[in-house]
């Protein structure tokens, strides 16, 4: 049994919509639980192999989801005589009938970065809930069986607070969409761009993902006389979101820093294509999809070097620090001023790429799964 009751946006969906779509051949079969918000979005991976719960009555709210998951589904999985219930969202709060292996994993690392936690507002929903996700992660890792790590780094940080993790826990990074590999350029560009004419950042707006110093730095290529212009895409949810559109509105950054707003998924590796080099500058990850993504483009990115950054990026990428502007705008200089690092770093990016692949993520998890051991007691 899978549970899928969260996987309402982003990563989590992208998540199961890979395991199922790379599910390997094998003995089993899979009950996934579904919310009345995704159903539809994993509809079409039912066959003899997967099977769809929906839960109406826990689906109404993260409350009933709650309530379910802790009163409702122990029952729920003795009835569907279930051998694995495994919990990707990283909560594990249910108790788990003995004869069942319990299985969750890390995602989420800002509740446990407190250096990014401080940059939301101290006294708002957003900072109680990172605080309390990370009292209830810990928990869970505590009491589960088994607990999936996609970063060693991520693994790492939670062995501070839990010495002996590694004896039932294992890591399996994220794969890499295949479509981001074989992507010919196919993006349809606005009218004020151009092809290979442009710098491309990709990630939901957000105060982790440092989109303000990535404009700042912009302002200082502009004096230098850069007129390659800057291009965000990823969606707004939040006052973030709008300060950094309030932001670009500037009359120096008309046509130079450039909101595309939320693209469809399926046409992110055509825009990729499309860009003359891609930045990340994110602070905060478990395993940077999007860093992978860009990555499989063959494009000169440019990246965060926080860690795990440095983990998936390796020596195919050109590192600064997210949070010095200054740091962004010499190392695009240094880029544009030296024609075969950028032929060399987009070769970089290609081969790191092929390092990631979701045949292997979801097998090496299926097999994960499938061991018949309770791994806190061997």
């Amino acid at each position: 049994v899978i549970n899928a009751l969260s996987a309402l946006r982003g990563g989590g969906q992208t998540y199961i919509v890979n395991f199922l779509k790379y599910l390997p051949d094998g003995n089993y079969k899979i009950l996934l639980l579904v919310n009345t918000y995704n159903r539809t979005l994993f509809e079409r991976f039912k066959s003899d192999k997967v099977e769809l719960y929906e839960a109406k009555w826990a689906s109404k709210s993260i409350f009933h989801r709650t309530y379910w998951e802790l009163f409702l589904l122990p029952d729920f999985l003795k009835k569907r005589k279930a051998t694995v219930y495994y919990a990707p969202g990283g909560l594990m709060l249910t108790k788990i009938p003995d004869s069942v292996i319990s299985v969750t994993a890390l995602r989420n690392m800002l509740p446990f970065d407190k250096r990014e936690r401080k940059r939301f507002n101290l006294v708002s929903y957003i900072r109680f809930k990172l605080w309390l996700l990370k009292f209830l992660f810990l928990f869970s890792y505590k009491f589960t069986d088994k607990v999936v790590f996609i970063s060693d780094y991520s693994r790492s940080i939670v062995k501070e607070y839990i010495t002996d993790i590694e004896k039932k826990s294992i890591l399996i990074p994220h794969g890499l969409n295949k479509k981001f590999l074989k992507t010919e350029k196919n993006y349809q560009l606005p009218d004020f761009l151009q092809d290979n004419q442009f710098y491309l950042y990709v990630s939901i707006l957000d105060v982790y993902k440092a989109q303000k110093e990535v404009v700042n730095s912009w302002k200082l290529l502009i004096k230098q006389g850069i007129n390659y212009p800057l291009v965000l895409v990823g969606p707004n949810y939040n006052e973030y979101g709008e300060s950094v559109l309030s932001m670009i509105k500037a009359p120096e950054l008309q046509g130079k820093v450039i909101y595309l707003g939320n693209v469809d998924y399926d046409d992110l590796p055509g825009l990729y294509k499309a860009s003359r080099a891609l930045i990340f500058a994110s602070s905060c990850e478990c395993c940077p999809n999007i860093l992978l993504e860009k990555l499989g483009a063959s494009k000169p990115v440019l990246c965060s070097n926080i860690e795990p950054m440095p983990e998936f990026g390796g020596e195919a990428v050109i590192y600064f620090d997210p949070y010095k502007p200054e740091s962004l705008c010499c190392e695009v200089l240094a880029l544009e001023n030296d024609a075969d690092k950028m032929k060399l770093y987009a070769e970089k990016a290609g081969e790191q790429a092929l390092k990631y692949n979701w045949e292997q993520t979801v097998k090496k998890t299926i097999d994960y799964l499938l061991e018949q051991n309770k791994a806190n007691n061997v």
